[in-house]
């Protein structure tokens, strides 16, 4: 903080003209790293002249500016830093040689592979620039993106998305939903473990979402359209997982993976890849009605009430399924509002997307080496697309995923159900959810990619107790592992 310099065109600030001597803008920053920008800035104001004043906002952006920038703020006052990839003798070439080699092979060039590749780069030729290596340099999915339009490329769309019609009432819909959960079991109170969702979710073994970063004015924007992967059916209760189907398009086990499923996992076969008849009542024979079972004898109660909550795909209420539902006994089958899963679904609310952001997390560490390799051996990357090898690398991804203390933990569990207003519902909770209006997911704000609902860092000196940032799974390990306060 003793070199922490910096003048008025450096702090951007646009609503006041008022120029703030560089010790004022130091005391301020320090004030506000221990105490928090508010308590900051009312300790800053007893000491200014009538006629000066000084905003919270001033100081909180004081701050944020000095924890992504730091030490790269221009001493003279030059507005910025300097770029840190012009200052490493040809990392921009061999970062623009790798994103071609990317796209060559049918890849989506995201933010998220720009800073990955570029992590890689600088971890090849500048390892003592990265964060995790005592530097500054993190490189963010922004910071990829920002690289992507420096080398005059734009975000560009490859196909039209679907867009499902929304149900007229939204009202009614939600309020016979809360009625059909408070009349299933109007005299006993069932247990929190017993509150169980499923739903499935289809994930690509190479991510595809139709948009990529091409130059701009190009004619045609080369993207392969692969769809190639399978289906994640999570099974959850609001206190943690309970276990997972992985569903793989084939007709014999051949398809399946040869890697150990575990205790979490079980893997089955469709033609489509999708969930149908069979594998819902496999889903039922294996995995829910197991699970209820060994909780029950936990309780010790053989007939503590259960509620199961689905979506309205219609592989989940085939008559076979409702009889097996109807013969498993205390346990109410409820089917989620058709086209209302974003508002009332507890997997649709967080949960799904920790676990596909912790997959993406590893398939980022993968992509990284796989880089920082074919630049020591002065190559492009060769990208392995064989089904057999994707499918058991991205298996062991959702394998440890669902044993991830920071995605499967009992908080992002159960804030999908909280945030669906389930809980509100069956248990009276006093929670903070509006269920009138798309419930908006929760972003990191280091990286920007969806957070751990209810995750955030451990009070220390680098978070001020009124300034707790909501941080990812990569970036919540990555603040474990650096902070100097732990």
């Amino acid at each position: 903080m003793e070199n922490f310099v910096v003048s008025a065109a450096a702090a951007n600030v646009k609503r006041k003209r008022t120029t703030h001597p560089p010790d004022r803008i130091q005391r301020a920053v320090t004030l506000a790293r221990q105490v928090g920008a508010f308590a900051a800035t009312s300790e800053i104001r007893k000491f200014l002249p009538d006629d000066d004043s000084i905003t919270e906002e001033t100081v909180r952006t004081w701050l944020f500016r000095w924890r992504k920038e730091g030490e790269f703020w221009d001493k003279s006052g030059k507005r910025g830093r300097p770029a840190i990839t012009s200052s490493i003798p040809g990392a921009q070439d061999e970062w623009r040689r790798q994103v071609d080699s990317f796209r060559s092979q049918g890849a989506s060039v995201t933010g998220r592979l720009s800073s990955t590749i570029m992590r890689a780069v600088i971890a090849e030729k500048a390892p003592s620039l990265l964060e995790r290596n005592g530097g500054m340099v993190k490189m963010s999915v922004r910071s990829g993106q920002n690289i992507l339009k420096s080398d005059g490329k734009s975000f560009r769309k490859r196909t039209s998305t679907h867009i499902i019609p929304p149900t007229e009432n939204v009202a009614d819909a939600r309020d016979s939903f809360f009625q059909k959960l408070a009349d299933c079991w109007p005299n006993q109170v069932v247990d929190r473990s017993l509150l169980i969702n499923f739903d499935q979710t289809f994930h690509q073994y190479n991510p595809n979402r139709g948009y990529t970063w091409e130059k701009k004015g190009a004619d045609r924007v080369q993207l392969i359209n692969d769809k190639d992967g399978f289906t994640l059916l999570p099974v959850v209760s609001s206190v943690g997982p309970i276990g997972a189907q992985m569903i793989f398009s084939g007709k014999t086990t051949g398809s399946l993976p040869t890697v150990t499923p575990g205790p979490l996992l079980r893997f089955t076969q469709t033609g489509n890849h999708w969930s149908n008849e069979t594998t819902t009542l496999d889903l039922w024979t294996h995995i829910i009605l197991p699970y209820v079972a060994k909780r029950r004898r936990e309780l010790g109660n053989e007939t503590a009430p259960a509620i199961v909550l689905a979506d309205a795909f219609a592989a989940h209420w085939t008559p076979a399924v409702l009889r097996l539902a109807e013969t498993a006994n205390f346990i109410a089958y409820i089917c989620i509002p058709e086209c209302l899963t974003h508002l009332f679904q507890p997997l649709d609310l967080g949960i799904i997307a920790a676990i596909k952001h912790s997959v993406l997390r590893r398939k980022d560490e993968f992509a990284e080496s796989e880089v920082r390799t074919a630049i020591r051996e002065n190559r492009p990357v060769i990208l392995n697309k064989s089904r057999p090898v994707v499918r058991d690398r991205v298996t062991t991804y959702i394998k440890e995923t669902l044993q991830d203390p920071l995605i499967c933990a009992e908080n992002c569990c159960r804030s999908g159900f909280d945030r669906a207003g389930i809980t509100r519902v069956l248990y009276g909770d006093n929670v903070q959810a509006d269920v009138d209006n798309f419930v908006a997911p929760v972003v990191c704000t280091e990286c920007g990619e969806s957070a751990l609902p209810g995750v955030t860092a451990p009070q220390c000196s680098c978070f001020a107790d009124d300034d707790v940032a909501t941080l990812c799974s990569g970036c919540f390990a990555m603040h474990n592992e650096l902070c100097p306060a732990r």
